[in-house]
């Protein structure tokens, strides 16, 4: 009997050593579907891959194996630390990366690397492109919550946090979709307007001079204040003067960083969610 319980406890024993093994093993390890991931440190740091497994190295390690371009098209792939790997990015890191690989291009660099940043290339612009696929699917429902106010000139930045926005559950109403050619602009804003819970007032040099804008501005203060059934929540893209009819409102600033801006932002629709 002896006998039986000391077996026992030693296989309990090694049960829970592999156990803590494992652990420790997945203490840095991606969490998340296989697709496009960023690397935010070492050899690769700021390029965006394809993660498809972790597995072991050359060295005896559990690392990430990742495609620095679509899987099935490319067959070279890296070893990577899964501390450094990451599904935590916004559409602005996949543009400002996108940017770099067209400078790139533009050098003395050889077919190798050139066809490579291409590869990386291709995978960033599909997501991109899977993201607005998914937006513009998101926005054929009714059910929108928040209306972006803001002037053409900063239209690159808007479809960025409408973008990501979406991603993160939360859907918008913006113009560039939601306004088909032919119909009436002012009609299909107020009906924007009625159908949203909240408005971000994207606050920058080129909105605050916009007469255009400055009037939908007015006019949405006054409805908040007779009506209360929206929340303005002003977003300040630059260092633009704030408008007096806004100076009482405390706002979110993109301005300096934008992945902060973004996660304050998410997380302050969140909580209003929560309180409603």
């Amino acid at each position: 009997m002896l006998t039986i319980t000391y077996l026992y406890n030693i296989i309990f024993f090694i049960l829970v050593i592999n156990l803590i093994k494992v652990m420790i093993d997945m203490k840095y390890s991606y969490v998340g579907n296989y697709g496009i991931v960023k690397i935010t440190g070492g050899k690769f740091k700021g390029k965006f891959g394809y993660y498809d497994d972790d597995d072991i190295d050359f060295d005896n390690k559990r690392k990430s194996v990742i495609y620095f371009g679509e899987m099935f098209d490319n067959a070279k792939y890296y070893f990577i630390e899964q501390k450094y790997v990451t599904n935590d990015f916004n559409v602005e890191d996949l543009k400002k990366r996108q940017s770099e690989i067209i400078h790139q291009l533009w050098q003395n660099i050889t077919v190798s690397k050139r066809l490579e940043l291409l590869e990386e290339k291709g995978l960033i612009d599909a997501e991109i492109n899977r993201r607005i696929e998914e937006y513009i699917d998101s926005n054929k429902l009714a059910n929108k919550k928040v209306f972006l106010s803001h002037s053409s000139y900063d239209k690159s930045m808007v479809v960025s946090v409408a973008l990501d926005l979406q991603e993160s559950g939360i859907s918008t109403w913006l113009d560039a979709i939601d306004i088909l050619p032919g119909e009436s602009i002012v009609e299909k804003i107020n009906k924007g307007l009625s159908e949203c819970k909240y408005v971000l007032l994207f606050l920058s040099n080129n909105s605050v001079k916009s007469s255009w804008v400055t009037k939908e501005w007015e006019t949405m203060l006054w409805d908040e204040i007779n009506t209360r059934t929206i929340k303005i929540i002003p977003v300040k893209l630059d260092e633009c003067e704030i408008p007096k009819i806004l100076q009482t409102k405390k706002y979110i600033d993109f301005s300096t960083n934008y992945s902060c801006g973004l996660s304050e932002l998410i997380h302050t629709i969140k909580e209003y969610e929560k309180s409603n």
